[in-house]
């Protein structure tokens, strides 16, 4: 349901103790344009450091008095803001959500402290490499679109986000019409009525944003015991016509203990512990990626398996394997829509993405018409010349 205000509001009813609200905001880190990078994330936290009707310490007690749980995240595309408590505290988490994202006041000294507190957050992905080989490659892969800066910000970047800037952004962007709240209980008629009382804006006409992919390779030089390397090839996004279809491979080729990724790399070769595919999609396009730690001697020897198993994919994967993997992803997606936070999630981020809430019957539909033409098309577009990130130890 859209309100007059433009703020949309998604409702599944349940008759259980539990309510589960969460608030899609769309602005992430691609929309950061003249804001230095890291403000979507710093904004995420400043919320919950004071509002007009409660400091950074009261809005902590009253979120512990209703005994729920209440977190946030930010992605390239959207900031979520969650809230789940019982049924009879729901009045109180909705005042609470909207005190956070209609009052909000940034005090100063909040501002100062919550900065160290991100560059420590910063220290903590620099000493995951995990963590730190995605956004490098990001950095390189993306290089000089809004997709290479880092969620979380750099150093520098953080250091130049103050008051001012986070009033200039909640104002631009914590508007009704650039929110999506997603909504499983009882009776939404209190949720409604607080947001329809948001300040209505007109929605402005957004540049559309820049997104290439570029091939590069890499080596950089890291004390660490294991080697790391990513892989990623240009893909697609959500709204490609094979955007289901990469989704289906990336499942058969390297997500579970079955695919042959992980049982040639690991089972077989023993050549590590960890090794999956994943795909990355945004509106404007997409990633496939390969990662693996392994000993700093067996890089070159798990890249070019890598290489033969991609290669060898087309000719291998059968009608058999086809149908189990959509059954697998098929079976999944019900199972989780057994509980009301998995549907909260997957109703808010599907409006955020079409536009609408997809069902699960279009969801099955779309994945039983993929076929082993689709998945060569797939392929075929990871032919082309992939991008390649490691980490390794100096030889010297």
């Amino acid at each position: 349901m859209k309100l007059n205000n433009g703020l949309v509001v998604l409702d599944k009813h349940n008759v259980h103790q539990t309510v589960h609200i969460a608030a899609f905001v769309k602005v992430g880190t691609k929309n950061e344009e003249d804001f230095p990078a890291g403000t979507a994330h710093f904004m995420e936290h400043m919320l919950f450091k004071g509002t007009q009707s409660f400091t950074a310490q009261q809005l902590a007690d009253e979120m512990d008095a209703i005994g729920g749980e209440v977190n946030a995240y930010t992605t390239k595309e959207y900031t979520c803001y969650t809230i789940k408590t019982l049924q009879r505290f729901e009045e109180r988490a909705i005042h609470l959500l909207d005190e956070m994202l209609n009052c909000s006041t940034f005090p100063e000294e909040e501002v100062r402290r919550e900065q160290q507190v991100i560059l420590e957050e910063i220290k903590m992905t620099e000493d995951d490499p995990e963590d730190l080989i995605y956004e490098v490659f990001q950095e390189q892969a993306f290089s000089n679109t809004p997709f290479a800066v880092p969620i979380l910000g750099t150093k520098a970047s953080v250091g130049q986000i103050d008051r001012e800037v986070l009033i200039n952004f909640y104002s631009r962007f914590y508007r009704a019409d650039h929110i999506i709240i997603s909504y499983a209980g009882q009776d939404s008629t209190v949720l409604r009525d607080v947001f329809s009382r948001m300040t209505p804006a007109q929605t402005d006409k957004t540049a559309p944003i820049d997104y290439r992919f570029e091939p590069f390779s890499d080596v950089q030089h890291h004390d660490y015991e294991q080697a790391h390397l990513l892989i990623g090839y240009d893909a697609v996004g959500y709204h490609h016509p094979l955007y289901d279809a990469f989704s289906l491979f990336s499942s058969m080729f390297g997500e579970s203990v079955s695919s042959p990724l992980f049982r040639r790399l690991r089972e077989e070769l023993g050549l590590c512990y960890n090794v999956y595919s994943s795909l990355d999609a945004y509106s404007e396009g997409g990633v496939f990626s390969i990662y693996i730690a392994c000993d700093h001697t067996a890089v070159e020897e798990a890249a070019s398996e890598i290489d033969r198993l991609l290669a060898a994919f087309k000719d291998q994967v059968t009608e058999e394997q086809l149908t189990r993997a959509k059954t697998y992803l098929i079976t999944n997606a019900y199972m989780n829509n057994d509980y009301d936070g998995h549907i909260m999630m997957r109703n808010g981020q599907s409006y955020m993405y079409y536009g609408r809430v997809v069902t699960l019957e279009e969801f099955e539909a779309h994945i039983e018409a993929i076929t082993l033409t689709d998945i060569h098309k797939v392929l075929q577009m990871l032919a082309v010349q992939p991008s390649r990130m490691t980490f390794t130890k100096s030889l010297s």
